[in-house]
């Protein structure tokens, strides 16, 4: 009892770590089910296989077929591909970034592993176990020491900053990083598995280590180097949209210019029109032509929404657009300048305002988006409103009165809504997102508050 109980145990501490790692980097919305419940299940399934792996290696006569090793091994393998199979479909999110976080907890147990036996080589250089069974004292000792050091490393240093850079990463713009970082995992794998079996516990201080601990620097470079692109990516596309407001800017600047000599060479034409009518006497002409100068006047006329440039220059290139394409606006904004950075406010007014353009789309007849902008006791505050037809509900997370986070909402076919984005910035500057769904109303409400005293 006590051996099937130590096989268990040891089983175990391999395994569950990795089933548990791997559905951490993912929010809620990209779940099929609560992620509560999917770790519960998790953890059911890991206590299973330990047991069933326990009871194949106990009723084996292992001290007269010495297989250990191989049923073991194949047991472990066969239960992570499981698991696997199941971690890709309870994950909603593209495939390669789920193959991406796949191989770091693989990359983290071959990591364990290697520590592990060069540190049963260094403590018992002259010790032989005295028995076949995979999981004996020392080495379930070791793995619960490596596991108590190496699992919280692992999540604060690579889960927690790997869960906002996957939200980030597009593999579509990153494809040929990907497929490097893939390649390089399955060869680092590869020739773990053949050192591993050829040289075995023997050389392990001598080839193994060596070999080893070079790969898994080079993993690590490799990894290092992808996140820091999607970083720089990501930036030079908020830094690109940014720009692209400053050009539509300028262009109005240029375009209100060139309106402006127009205007002074009509106003001359206008003039001597008016002149000439009141050396005539023609005071009902005169009135009707003032109407229509004044309402020519007021078409050229550039809104302004606020005396904040950038939130003003977001606003007239988005209204812009809904405008283009038959959505009605109305916009009431009122705030001078902020303390934010002018790149979180494009992905604040970059993302809600696409979303509200994008949910007009789908609409039939009245299409409309309604904006309000101000400051409210050290408080940036923004609401936009829109028509919206449907959204894909987390049933977790419904509610049917006030707001909801952005779990709530889940993304269309890999494509997201970029609310995640939204809560990010505004948590950013100590705020708060919510957003909030109605139905009966056929309307959508992004509610957005910035700290800006900060």
């Amino acid at each position: 009892m006590v051996i099937f109980l130590q096989q268990v145990l040891g089983f175990c501490i391999q395994l569950y770590p990795c089933a548990l790692l791997i559905f951490l980097p993912f929010p809620q919305e990209d779940c099929r089910f609560m992620r509560k419940k999917i770790l519960a299940w998790m953890t059911v399934v890991s206590a299973a296989l330990a047991v069933l792996f326990s009871a194949v290696i106990c009723l084996r006569d292992l001290e007269r077929y010495p297989v250990h090793i191989v049923i073991s091994n194949s047991f472990m393998f066969a239960a992570m591909l499981l698991i696997v199979a199941a971690y890709i479909w309870l994950v909603r999110e593209a495939l390669l970034k789920k193959i991406l976080v796949c191989f770091i907890v693989l990359f983290y147990a071959v990591t364990e592993f290697v520590l592990v036996n060069m540190l049963y080589q260094i403590l018992f250089p002259r010790q032989a176990d005295t028995t076949f069974y995979p999981y004996t004292t020392r080495f379930l000792l070791l793995y619960g020491v490596s596991t108590a050091v190496l699992l919280p490393v692992m999540v604060l240093c690579v889960i927690r900053p790997l869960k906002e850079y996957i939200q980030e990463i597009e593999p579509r713009n990153m494809r040929r990083e990907f497929f490097v970082a893939i390649f390089s995992t399955v060869l680092y794998f590869v020739l773990t598995f053949y050192c591993e079996t050829v040289y075995g516990r023997a050389n392990i201080l001598n080839l193994y280590l060596p070999l080893m601990v070079f790969l898994t620097l080079n993993q690590i470079l490799i990894y290092w180097l992808i996140f820091r692109e999607s970083v720089r990516r990501r930036r030079d596309n908020e830094r690109q949209r940014v720009m692209e407001i400053q050009r539509m800017q300028y262009e109005k600047i240029v375009d209100d210019m060139e309106n402006t000599r127009r205007m002074r060479h009509d106003l001359r034409h206008h003039y001597n029109t008016l002149n000439d009518m009141l050396n005539r006497g023609q005071t009902e002409e005169m009135k009707g032509y003032l109407a229509g100068v004044i309402d020519i006047t007021a078409k050229r006329d550039t809104e302004i929404y606020c005396k904040n440039m950038t939130v003003n220059g977001l606003l007239q290139y988005y209204v812009g657009l809904a405008r283009d394409e038959g959505i009605r606006c109305e916009v009431h904004a009122e705030c001078d300048e902020l303390n934010v950075e002018p790149a979180d406010l494009t992905v604040l007014f970059g993302n809600a305002m696409e979303n509200a353009i994008n949910a007009c789309r789908k609409c039939q007849g009245n299409r409309w988006i309604n904006i309000k902008v101000g400051t409210v006791q050290g408080s940036l505050a923004i609401e936009i409103s829109n028509s919206c037809k449907t959204v894909r509900l987390n049933r977790h997370f419904q509610t049917e009165d006030g707001f909801s986070p952005a779990e709530a909402f889940q993304s269309d076919h890999g494509g997201g809504y970029g609310l995640h984005s939204i809560a990010r910035t505004a948590q950013k500057y100590g705020g708060t997102a919510g957003f909030r769904f109605n139905a009966e109303k056929g309307k959508f409400t992004a509610r957005i508050r910035l700290n800006i005293s900060m």
